[in-house]
């Protein structure tokens, strides 16, 4: 199970800021994933982790004191914008990746708040997986995550298409339970609605 953030985030925050490596784990191991995915959406897979390390590691040598967790998102989603932006730019210098050079020079501010949003609900399901029995975490996994059609999932566990319905809708319905209003809002805009 992934490290929660503890209450006291303002002593961590202080932490992070004289460089202690106990806070920073926990920030890494908190949102990297996070933003490995919104990065891939700006790069694709094959630049995104490096883009990811790159901004960690600039993180660790900051002194920066953020007021609070909002801020350090804030942060972290600014630099792997401008990160991405600039690999963009020195690929399409290189003629490589002159296209998608483009197309992030024209892509309007809402594809932007679109992308941090759909990374958001892709952690909050991640964490939130974890909580749930192992084979109803496998199949919402594929499903939801992986984008596999029910059949697709019963085919890979080797059960019922019924048995991969049900798990989705205990999972869904655990889900309802124990994540925030907002939490599961997330979920449902991003990959429940079809649910309902």
């Amino acid at each position: 199970m992934k490290p929660r953030i503890p209450i006291d985030e303002r002593e961590l925050l202080l932490k992070l800021r004289n460089g202690d490596t106990s806070a920073f784990s926990l920030v890494f191991t908190t949102y990297y994933h996070s933003m490995c995915l919104f990065a891939e959406k700006y790069v694709g897979q094959q630049y995104a982790e490096d883009i990811a390390n790159d901004v960690f590691l600039k993180l660790l040598e900051s002194k920066i004191l953020f007021n609070d967790f909002i801020h350090l998102k804030a942060y972290l989603y600014r630099a792997i914008k401008h990160s991405c932006l600039d690999l963009l730019k020195t690929k399409a210098r290189e003629n490589i990746r002159h296209t998608a050079y483009m197309e992030m020079n024209n892509e309007p501010q809402a594809s932007y708040l679109v992308y941090i949003m759909e990374t958001e609900a892709k952690r909050i399901l991640y964490n939130a997986l974890e909580s749930l029995p192992a084979q109803t975490a496998k199949v919402m996994k594929l499903t939801y995550l992986d984008s596999m059609s029910n059949q697709e999932a019963a085919d890979k566990l080797d059960i019922s298409i019924n048995t991969v319905k049900t798990h989705k809708q205990r999972g869904v319905s655990k889900l309802k339970r124990i994540l925030s209003k907002e939490n599961f809002g997330f979920l449902l805009l991003f990959y429940f609605s079809d649910l309902f």
